[in-house]
Formats: structure tokens, C-alpha cells, sequence
């Protein structure tokens, strides 16, 4: 019995590291036959000095590792004015994606499909409007699709347009209220006895602050873009991408 015991454990023992020698040749032949690229970026992803720009590639199998930023365009005009959360926003890759040292990865005409999460109008006060979406998959020119996972390129986790963009605005839509506000405060000045200096009256601060008020109180934007307009997208996981 124990000769048998023994002979099993030997048998054992002998097919464990015949099966971690072929695991460890494979292992070698895989690791030989991959290869490091770069991913070839446009001008506005290399200002941005992304976390990585490599790309692993094996004889069945190109990687686009996690972190890589990419470039994409608006396919249609698109607005928070007119979008729900559920709607999908399809972006193209133009030009398609390749690597420095001339690997294709995805051919031109592709386009990235993202689903909109979350949408936030504009608000009084200049609270622009903003709008989350997540990014789920590539949609290759003859229909197929690869699972995708990305993210917009952003301190923010939403687009939106910036407060001192809606001040502007603001300030300009109520240019007239504006100078209703100056004109009303020259009056308070008159009225009060003020002094008049070159034709103004010291009432005139009080109503450029009326203006300004007035500026602040108005709705902040809607986020717009129009088709070919530019949007920094950056992998939230490793796109892998089979020959």
C-alpha cells in the first residue's frame, strides 16, 4: 500500500512540473512574441502629457493599455438644451487609431458610442447647465462593436461650460438692464443732491453694481458642441483589440 501511495505522489509530483514547465515556455513565448508601441496621438492629447501612450502587441491581440488618452469628435451638433438621460452621443476617432511604429488598431470611420448618465439644466446664479456620459463602445465601419471603457479627459467627471463664461453671457443679455440699472442710479444720485461731474452723477457706481447684480442673478449656459468639435476622452480599463 505504501508503494502505491508513494508511486501516485511520484506521478503527481512529476505531471505538476512537467505542467509548470510548459506554463513557464509558454509564458516565454508569449512575452518574446509581444511587443511594446506607442500610440500615435494628435497635438492636443501630447500638450497633455498623458499618464501613457503604450500599446502591447501579440500575434492575435493588440492591447491599448489603461489611462491612454484619445481624441474623438462630436458626430452631430449636440446640446443639454435637447438630451435626456438614456440618449446615446456617438463620437468619431478621425482617421482612426494606429501606433508610431504604423500598427493599425482601428480603421477610419469608427466611432465611439457613449450614453448620457446624468443631466443637469442651467440654474440662476450662472450655474451653467451640465451633462455626464459614459463611454461603453467602439463601433467598427461594418457594424461590429468592441466593448469600450473611457471616460471624459477632465478634473471634472461632467462637461460643462465654465462660470466666467456664463458671467459674460449673462452680463451681455442684460447689457440693457445694465444701463437701465446706470441710468436709475445717476437718478438716485440726482435725486439725493448728489454732485454731477461731467455729466455723471456719484449715483452711477450704484448702478453698475445693479447691472452686475443682474448679470450674476441670469442662467448659466447650456453645454453645446457642434459636430467636429474636439473631446479628450482617457481608458478607464485596457482596450483589447483582436487581429
Amino acid at each position: 500500500m505504501k508503494k502505491q501511495i508513494s508511486a501516485f505522489l511520484l506521478g503527481l509530483f512529476v505531471l505538476t512540473n512537467c505542467g509548470m514547465v510548459f506554463a513557464n515556455e509558454q509564458s516565454a513565448v508569449y512575452k518574446k512574441s509581444s511587443k511594446t508601441e506607442h500610440l500615435k496621438v494628435t497635438k492636443a492629447v501630447a500638450k497633455k502629457k498623458a499618464p501613457t501612450n503604450i500599446v502591447v502587441t501579440t500575434p492575435t491581440l493588440n492591447t491599448v493599455v489603461q489611462y491612454n488618452i484619445i481624441e474623438v469628435s462630436f458626430a452631430r451638433d449636440f446640446s443639454t438644451k435637447n438630451c435626456k438621460v438614456g440618449d446615446k452621443v456617438d463620437f468619431l476617432i478621425t482617421g482612426g487609431l494606429q501606433t508610431e511604429e504604423g500598427t493599425a488598431l482601428l480603421p477610419d470611420g469608427s466611432m465611439v458610442q457613449a450614453e448620457i448618465t446624468e443631466v443637469i439644466q442651467p440654474k440662476s446664479f450662472n450655474r451653467s447647465g451640465k451633462v455626464t456620459m459614459t463611454f461603453d463602445k467602439v463601433i467598427l465601419p461594418d457594424g461590429s462593436s468592441i466593448p469600450f471603457d473611457a471616460k471624459v479627459y477632465s478634473n471634472k467627471t461632467y462637461l460643462s461650460r465654465g462660470k466666467l463664461n456664463a458671467l459674460g453671457k449673462g452680463l451681455g443679455t442684460t447689457l440693457g438692464a445694465g444701463a437701465v440699472a446706470t441710468g436709475a442710479g445717476c437718478g438716485i444720485g440726482v435725486a439725493a443732491g448728489a454732485v454731477v461731474v461731467g455729466g455723471l452723477a456719484i449715483g452711477l457706481p450704484i448702478g453698475i453694481a445693479v447691472g452686475a447684480i443682474a448679470g450674476y442673478c441670469t442662467p448659466g449656459l447650456h453645454y453645446k458642441a457642434k459636430a467636429g468639435d474636439k473631446l479628450l476622452i482617457q481608458l478607464s480599463d485596457n482596450l483589447e483589440l483582436a487581429k
